[in-house]
């Protein structure tokens, strides 16, 4: 870190002194030299002498790892850091497995410095892995054998590893337990003494935490329901549930689940039934160009997100056209295997949830000065001048395919910004090939700044 600290204010040249107007004896000394009559010797300021601006100058050119490092030295530096260093917003770009790169690297494009990075990761964590979810700057991987796999959280920052019971707690060890994980999400930033939930193929889930044995699993869903997204706030754990029958039978309800351990506080499960984003409007779908009304039939879907913004928990719709091909020799019927399909993404709307012992839902036109970010696996709310307020960013996470059973046959351009005061939405991410089952996702690491007391 010292040899790029080094280049870096090497790269700053004499310029600083345009920046910086610090008291001159400070920085350089005057002194005569005996033997050369007089000729004046330009000393430079020791480091512990750069004014903090210089600081800031040469840190904002580290990169974010380096500049945590850099953090841990003094005081001084790390008031320094602490001016160049937000929440960092990363799209991971990855296939799921690990083991495909034989660095073990982490790739992500970090929207905040509008740069592509790696980030290496200890082999012992990563050799075999496969990422399943994150949440809260932390990866939820698994390890092992399809029969015997063992889920664990990974900083990849700090390298720091906990974890997770064995899913054979869950499930019996003939099922590949990777491929039916729908989300994880921990309740806290400290995932050692945190609240793990994980739902598992839309119909169980299970709660833990990194101490205990076993999974403790939820058992007072109908079979006729299931778990489309988790997500705590203000420790309290929102599980937003679907069907595609009796929607309106289904009533807010709110449970107590001791987990496995059995010596820690009961955790609070609220259930948020649909029906609490009835009322949506469908989205104006446009007709085809060619006008072949027998090959193409046109529906709608709404998914839902929960995102956790400052303290307050807010559902979001993600509103999809469906364009899709059918056979014109066979009935057109929405469970058919369709020709070809392709989900559109014409609008997001934004719902506050207000839970006690009973449910209040609020549609929001406006978020202030936060910024959501949302993709099938995580979610989350800040407040930073680097991106356009009162905006979704959002990418492709093939729910909407998953939904009816379809396997996509066509590149996806959904993910992209979308404009909650105009409805204006700009896809300028990168078109994504999910046909080969690749997935770009959020990830928000872990800062912590060196601390001295």
């Amino acid at each position: 870190m010292m040899t790029s600290l080094f280049f870096q204010a090497k790269s700053l040249g004499k310029s600083w002194f345009s920046f910086s107007k610090p008291p001159l004896e400070e920085i350089i000394s005057e002194k005569e030299n005996d033997d050369d009559d007089g000729e004046i010797e330009m000393v430079h300021a020791s480091w512990d002498k750069l004014p903090c601006d210089i600081w800031s100058l040469i840190f904002q050119r580290l990169p974010l790892v380096d500049r945590i490092h850099a953090s841990l030295v003094c005081k001084e530096w790390r008031s320094s850091v602490l001016k160049q260093t937000l929440q960092p917003v990363w799209m991971l770009l990855f296939s799921d497995c690990l083991n495909n790169d034989c660095d073990h690297r982490l790739s992500f494009f970090d929207l905040s410095e509008g740069e592509i990075g790696k980030l290496k990761l200890h082999k012992s964590a990563a050799a075999g892995a496969s990422i399943f979810g994150a949440s809260k700057g932390w990866l939820a991987l698994t390890k092992g054998t399809e029969n015997n796999l063992q889920p664990f959280l990974l900083d990849p920052i700090s390298g720091i590893e906990i974890p997770l019971p064995p899913l054979s707690t869950i499930m019996p060890s003939n099922e590949k337990g990777a491929e039916i994980f729908d989300q994880i999400e921990i309740s806290s930033k400290d995932a050692s003494q945190s609240v793990v939930a994980a739902s598992f193929g839309g119909k169980t889930l299970a709660l833990c935490r990194p101490k205990d044995k076993k999974w403790t699993i939820f058992e007072g869903l109908a079979d006729n329901y299931c778990f489309a997204t988790v997500k705590f706030c203000d420790g309290i754990l929102y599980a937003f549930i679907y069907t595609e029958f009796d929607e309106a039978t289904f009533q807010f309800q709110t449970h107590s689940m001791k987990l496995a351990a059995g010596d820690d506080d009961d955790v609070i499960l609220q259930l948020i039934p649909p029906a609490s984003f009835y009322e949506i409007d469908p989205p104006t779908i446009l007709e085809h160009p060619l006008k072949e009304v027998d090959l193409f039939a046109k529906n709608w879907m709404a998914i839902a997100y929960m995102v956790e913004s400052n303290g307050e928990l807010l559902i979001v719709i993600k509103i999809l056209d469906l364009l899709r091909a059918e056979d014109y020799t066979e009935e057109i019927d929405i469970n058919n295997l369709p020709l070809f399909s392709y989900f559109r993404v014409a609008r997001f709307e934004v719902l506050k949830v207000e839970a006690s012992d009973t449910l209040s839902v609020t549609r929001l036109s406006n978020l202030d000065d936060q910024t959501l970010f949302i993709d099938g696996k995580d979610s989350h709310s800040i407040a930073d001048e680097n991106f356009s307020k009162n905006c979704i960013y959002f990418l492709e996470d093939s729910l909407s395919y998953d939904a009816f059973g379809w396997k996509p046959n066509i590149i996806s351009r959904e993910s992209g910004v979308f404009h909650l005061d105009d409805g204006r939405i700009e896809r300028w991410l990168p078109s994504l090939d999910i046909v080969k089952g690749f997935h770009n996702r959020w990830f928000f690491p872990n800062i912590k700044i060196g601390d001295f007391n």
